[in-house]
């Protein structure tokens, strides 16, 4: 697969907290998104997780590294049965 080259825009304050991007191999319609976003939500230590408006199929994760990881944001997208991958 080729490289995956993208710009994303940062909301105030958003530099303070680590993010990881989640490329998904699909894509999907909007209430599958927001399904996704609100499950990785409610993983302790997420802050924050949208989708890419202009790059559906990127997920961007705002995360407390004290209390998740990366690992962790990317094993509850897997549990959704969704391919996925961290980038």
């Amino acid at each position: 697969r080729g490289a995956v080259v993208m710009t994303v825009k940062r909301r105030r304050n958003r530099h303070l907290k680590p993010n990881a991007i989640v490329y998904f191999d699909e894509l999907l319609d909007v209430q599958h998104r927001q399904k996704i976003e609100s499950i990785v939500e409610r993983v302790e230590g997420v802050t924050e997780a949208h989708f890419n408006e202009t790059q559906a199929q990127l997920m961007i994760v705002d995360y407390d590294p004290q209390r998740t990881n990366s690992g962790a944001i990317l094993s509850r997208v897997k549990r959704q049965h969704r391919h996925a991958q961290l980038i």
